[in-house]
């Protein structure tokens, strides 16, 4: 498995969404990342961490007081995460299945990052609001 595997940017009609394993100078380098997002970065996500960093890593240790965080959760960002869960099954007989789940930020950082951090759960991608990200002021 290549780390470009994980470092892809897709756009729906109403999200923006990130590869784990983007770095931000990646991201403002790519054409498909909306210049807001890439004005954001250089203007106030530089300011709080080393542009080199993946989101990914930047997430785990994200300060949830920081202004990046408040920008982060002003912009609707949602991680999506995966992990393996026991599954009952008939006549007693356990069953690992994967579950699939996306969360706000806020609730990942409170209930699921120390679970990634002791590799327990995997982070997949990181998704932005595009009409948030609309209607925010640079």
């Amino acid at each position: 498995m290549q780390n470009d595997d994980f470092k892809y940017v897709i756009q729906d009609t109403g999200n923006v969404y990130f590869g784990r394993e983007l770095s931000y100078t990646e991201m403002m380098e790519r054409e498909d990342v909306p210049f807001k997002f890439k004005a954001i970065i250089n203007g106030q996500i530089a300011k709080d961490t080393d542009l080199n960093q993946t989101i990914f890593a930047h997430l785990l240790e994200l300060d949830e007081r920081s202004f990046t965080f408040r920008i982060f959760e002003q912009l609707k960002m949602t991680v999506r995460i995966c992990y393996k869960a026991n599954k009952g099954g008939l006549f007693g007989k356990g069953k690992e299945k994967w579950v699939h789940k996306s969360c706000p930020l806020g609730r990942f950082c409170a209930e699921y990052r120390a679970f990634v951090k002791t590799h327990e759960i995997i982070l997949e991608d990181i998704s932005i609001s595009k009409l948030a990200l609309m209607v925010m002021n640079i």
